[in-house]
């Protein structure tokens, strides 16, 4: 065995277990409260105010998208300059802007987590975990940003013994892909903890009660009012937040699938089964859709971020484009996936079902993979069979099986995630820390 690939599996395996048990500790690990107290004495933490959870979740944000050009830029320089020894590329610009990229989210998280921990030893309130519990979404980017920043020697390692990665399903890249489309994940709901927003029914399918509401008045009656509600939802947080959901999906797939939309398939890639590529960019879009669809209220949020989606995808390809020259193709267009996703809430909402029933379980992937399959699979058939390898009926079959099979397992996954993220989590007005002068405001009663 190569010592520097023990050495690269010895430091991952340590970097990884050491966070892992830093957030069992700081999220899952029993502590007593103080005195005796019950659950009120742990809410008595002092949360951030909403502008010191707008201020984090728009810096975090500036340096997700340091990373999703950064790492497109870096696809676009080695497409150019080919085959680069190992290391060679380790400090090169593109690298370094991901790495800033993580790094002005490690700073700013921190600095955000110190503000907090601050006030909190003041009221005598010395246990981080109730700190991190009650601001979770703050302490999630610094243990994400910290292994994107850890990270790098490992990948420096790893390229030390490949030279340039075979794959970008490399350890490293899988990782920290995992890490740099977590944070604007955390960052969105960052902005939920600094906006007070009720969990409106519109956020995803209402109680049952809601069939006799006035949208029953009459579809034309009924229409206006969906666009009206969802015209005065998507205020610029909301925005924010779907955009956020949009980089995220850019940087899961960046790795997941980039490597069919080059200019040319290396054999190591050419030997993988040709029906993963649409397969990945289905399941990754649907799961992250839901997501969106549960985190911020209206009718046609899929929509929204299917369209940021492949805005940000247009400009990332074109800066890369200027800089190296060698932007990879378009993906696979999953908007008419989106849109059926959105009519399908709406219809489900109508009949009246909750989200968690199990015809809206299977309804809504449904829904989507038919409007994703009636896109991806003509746009290989006459378009990409010339980059791709051979695209057989059954691979078309296979694609739409286990596209379908996918999204239904994970949508109370993405479901469940997206509620989790449209609560907000740590803001209450009569516990409120603001940003200028974080260490001497009094606790509002």
């Amino acid at each position: 065995m190569s010592s520097l690939f023990l050495q690269g599996l010895i430091f991952s395996t340590l970097v990884l277990a050491a966070l892992a048990v830093l957030a069992w500790w700081l999220y899952l690990s029993p502590f007593k409260l103080p005195n005796g107290r019950g659950r009120a004495a742990e809410d008595m933490a002092v949360a951030a105010s909403h502008r010191l959870a707008f201020t984090l979740a728009l810096l975090i944000g500036i340096g997700s998208q340091l990373n999703i050009f950064g790492g497109y830029w870096d696809l676009s320089e080695h497409l150019v300059t080919g085959i680069v020894p190992g290391g060679e590329d380790f400090l090169w610009p593109p690298h370094l802007m991901v790495y800033a990229g993580f790094l002005i989210a490690f700073i700013v998280a921190l600095s955000g987590l110190v503000a907090i921990a601050v006030p909190n030893l003041k009221r005598g309130i010395k246990d981080p975990r109730r700190w991190v519990r009650r601001n979770p979404f703050v302490g999630a980017v610094v243990i994400i940003a910290g292994y994107g920043l850890l990270s790098i020697p490992g990948d420096a390692i790893w390229h030390e013994l490949y030279g340039i990665d075979l794959t970008a399903w490399s350890p490293p890249h899988l990782f920290l892909t995992f890490s740099a489309a977590s944070l604007p994940v955390f960052a969105a709901g960052l902005f939920t903890s600094g906006q007070k927003s009720s969990r409106a029914s519109a956020q995803g399918l209402p109680n049952r009660e809601l069939r006799d509401s006035p949208q029953a008045a009459g579809p034309q009656a009924g229409a206006l009012k969906r666009v009206s509600e969802f015209a005065s939802a998507m205020d610029w947080p909301s925005i924010v937040r779907l955009l956020y959901m949009a980089t995220s999906l850019l940087l899961l797939v960046f790795v997941g699938v980039v490597e069919w939309e080059v200019e040319s398939i290396n054999a190591y890639v050419d030997k993988r089964p040709v029906w993963l590529y649409p397969t990945i960019i289905g399941v990754a879009s649907f799961f992250l859709l839901v997501v969106a669809k549960r985190l911020v209220p209206g009718p046609w949020t899929a929509t929204v971020m299917a369209l940021f989606y492949f805005g940000l995808r247009i400009a990332v390809s074109a800066f890369a484009d200027v800089m190296s020259g060698a932007p990879p193709r378009m993906t696979l267009v999953f908007i008419l996936g989106a849109v059926l996703l959105d009519l399908t809430y709406q219809w489900m909402q109508r009949l009246g079902f909750r989200p968690g029933d199990w015809q809206v379980r299977l309804a809504v992937p449904g829904a989507f993979v038919a409007g994703y399959t009636l896109v991806a699979q003509p746009t290989i058939e006459y378009y990409l069979l010339q980059f791709l390898p051979s695209f057989t009926l059954p691979d078309h079959l296979l694609t739409a099986l286990f596209t379908l099979l996918a999204c239904a397992a994970i949508y109370p996954v993405a479901a469940g995630l997206g509620n989790w993220l449209s609560t907000p989590s740590g803001v209450e007005m009569e516990t409120e820390l603001e940003l200028p002068n974080a260490a001497s405001v009094p606790l509002k009663s």
